[in-house]
């Protein structure tokens, strides 16, 4: 005798039973994205696509002009940040392990970027004279760091400080970088522990 199936209470217990594994599913990944965003990511690729000549002669410019392509890149796909104070960009050079000169500063003003967004920011600053190699070495070795902050697209949200730096070689007889593409910045800053000798024209005491 064929037993007679109630399709509709079927229906209803697969709708119910999908509806738990919905939401045993997907409040996790909820919890994940809202209640612990991620931090930005912050990368430059330096000298990107400039031609460099690194060897000095006297007919030589004094200063050099720093070509770069900054990428931050807003790695939470479901909330977006605030940058409400402008993002500073120094380049600076080592002389000697023990020294960092600063070269030339570069100020991003605030900005909104939205979920999961990249934002490249390409431009070009002249420094205030010419690096140096590295001592014992045949490397000019550029440091840039990056000093900012940012908070998240959320009610009652506190500011996040960022500090962050990269090391970006350039062989002095070839000119050429040792580092291909986007570096990134990291912390804790290297310049942090080094004392920086400003340029003249910075004013500093």
């Amino acid at each position: 005798m064929a037993r007679n199936v109630n399709y509709g209470a079927l229906i209803c217990c697969l709708f119910v039973t999908s509806i738990f594994l919905g939401i045993f599913v997907l409040v996790p990944v909820l919890v994940a994205l809202f209640a612990y965003p991620s931090s930005p990511s912050f990368s430059i690729d330096l000298f990107d696509n400039q031609a460099l000549n690194m060897t000095r002669t006297d007919d030589s410019p004094t200063n050099l002009t720093i070509h770069f392509d900054l990428k931050l890149k807003n790695e939470n796909k479901a909330i977006g940040l605030h940058y409400p104070d402008p993002q500073i960009i120094t380049f600076s050079y080592f002389p000697n392990v023990s020294l960092l000169t600063i070269l030339a500063e570069y100020k991003l003003d605030g900005f909104y970027q939205g979920n999961g967004k990249t934002r490249h920011v390409q431009g070009m600053v002249v420094a205030t004279g010419f690096p140096t190699v590295l001592e014992g070495t045949d490397m000019i070795a550029f440091w840039v760091d990056l000093v900012g902050s940012y908070k998240y697209k959320k009610d009652r949200t506190k500011m996040h400080r960022v500090e962050l730096g990269c090391l970006v070689g350039i062989d002095y007889i070839s000119s050429k970088k040792m580092q291909s593409g986007f570096i990134g910045l990291v912390e804790p800053g290297l310049d942090s522990k080094l004392k920086k000798k400003p340029s003249p024209d910075y004013g500093y005491p």
